[in-house]
């Protein structure tokens, strides 16, 4: 590996850092995806094909060291592992648990289960390094399978594949136009983060087909139809009967890849606010949808997106490098970590569609992501495989009547849907916890 690759792969792009000093008490450090295959999992046959995939993905063959002033990168001796695993997690990431590998690979039963440290990616970007995995698993299991798009050995890493995307966007035009403010949003009580309980969480499934067709017969799209859905499920459970008025803001991560040409795996996103104005609750649902989609239009305006994004990874980069000892940079990033993530109600990413080979799909019979409430009361991940959407929804305060709530929204305008709820702990990350060679 030639000079160049190798200070490519130890960079740190300008937003990941934030997740080198957080935990996973403060942010979404370690997402959860997991894969549900027609056939018992062969772990042995699993990790040969997780240590061929990190050949064609070198950039999370990584691990992390706790500086005396900041984190940093490093490159690992040991192999990686692969892990019995359940809905409840004993692991730390990056630890011994993993031979100091930042992502974890799982298995039980029928289904596989891969977590990442957000430092090194976000979820489109991991998922990249997942259906690698998955084509030589099936390969390996001799299973005739071709690769389609995915990345495999045939193809080359290049530095571009963990650039800092963020750079790209420098030269852009920029504006803050329209900004949403920050204002008080509806929270629940505060998490006590002394303690590390488990969350539960509930993967609602509903026809995909049918919400494309919902969406682009009323001008409107799934992120801010689910916002809608979602919202007026939390009126019902947390507004009525009080004298509650404050809007629910969700934070939504916006892919910037559609936009900016870019291989890159790591983290690439714009944190943009998606409000649900108190006045919405009054509405119909459709009506509440499209005020909700007019408004998040101005903050998806790509010159709204990039100014946001550049805000962020400008701050973070700058904590990052400053000259402090580590011990209070911690200190200081997860506080800003904390207060960021305050200022709106939940997290609502979408990962969009795990899309696979055809020839693939006979043997992954699921697919979904769940992402960790952290200091959060409420996590909400979306994605979609096949004809099927799959929104998970994490809470600390194990109400399942919200759940309930948000199904009779969606039966209210002919929307079925299937609910699986169970309790959850995902692997957990502490600087404190990092493998040593």
């Amino acid at each position: 590996m030639n000079e160049a690759y190798r200070n490519a792969l130890l960079n740190v792009d300008s937003y990941g850092a934030i997740f080198m000093y957080a935990t996973h008490k403060d942010l979404t450090t370690a997402p959860r995806h997991i894969i549900r295959m027609t056939e018992p999992v062969d772990p042995r046959v699993l990790l040969a094909a997780v240590r061929t995939a990190l050949d064609r993905y070198p950039q999370f063959a990584l691990g992390l060291v706790r500086g005396e002033k900041q984190y940093s990168y490093r490159f690992l001796t040991k192999p990686p592992v692969v892990l019995k695993m359940d809905d409840i997690s004993p692991y730390y990431i990056g630890s011994d648990d993993t031979n100091g590998y930042l992502f974890l690979c799982g298995y039980k039963d029928k289904t596989i289960y891969l977590e990442y440290q957000h430092c090194t990616s976000d979820g489109r970007g991991f998922d990249e390094f997942i259906r690698t995995i998955l084509y030589y698993y099936l390969r390996d299991m001799g299973h005739d399978v071709e690769p389609g798009r995915i990345r495999t050995n045939e193809t080359q890493f290049t530095p571009q594949d963990c650039e800092d995307g963020y750079l790209r966007l420098r030269g852009m035009p920029q504006s803050d136009a329209d900004h949403h403010p920050d204002v008080p949003s509806f929270h629940m009580p505060e998490y006590d983060s002394r303690n590390d309980d488990n969350e539960l969480t509930t993967e609602l499934t509903i026809s995909l087909p049918q919400l494309l067709h919902y969406t682009k017969s009323n001008g409107v799209t799934p992120m801010t139809f689910l916002m809608t859905a979602i919202s007026m499920g939390m009126y019902r459970t947390y507004y009525v009967g009080t004298d509650r008025t404050e809007p629910i803001i969700a934070e939504v991560p916006m892919d910037l890849r559609a936009y900016v040409k870019t291989t890159t795996t790591r983290f690439f996103v714009s944190l943009l606010d998606l409000p649900f104005f108190y006045d919405y609750f009054s509405m119909s649902f459709l009506d509440a949808c499209q005020a909700c989609k007019a408004y998040f239009d101005t903050q998806k305006n790509l010159p709204h997106a990039v100014f946001w994004a550049l805000k962020n990874a400008n701050r973070v980069a700058k904590s990052h490098k400053l000259d402090m000892p580590i011990d209070e940079k911690e200190q200081m990033m997860r506080q800003q970590a904390r207060d960021y993530i305050r200022r709106d109600t939940f997290i609502l990413t979408n990962i969009g569609e795990f899309k696979l080979p055809p020839s693939m799909e006979p043997y992954v019979a699921d697919y979904s992501a769940i992402l960790p409430c952290a200091f959060q009361p409420f996590g909400v991940l979306v994605s979609s495989y096949k004809d099927t959407l799959k929104v998970s929804i994490s809470q600390r305060d194990f109400n399942y009547h919200l759940v309930e709530n948000i199904r009779a929204v969606l039966r209210e305008i002919g929307f079925d849907s299937t609910a699986l709820p169970y309790t959850f702990h995902v692997t957990r990350y502490d600087g404190l916890h990092l493998a040593k060679d």
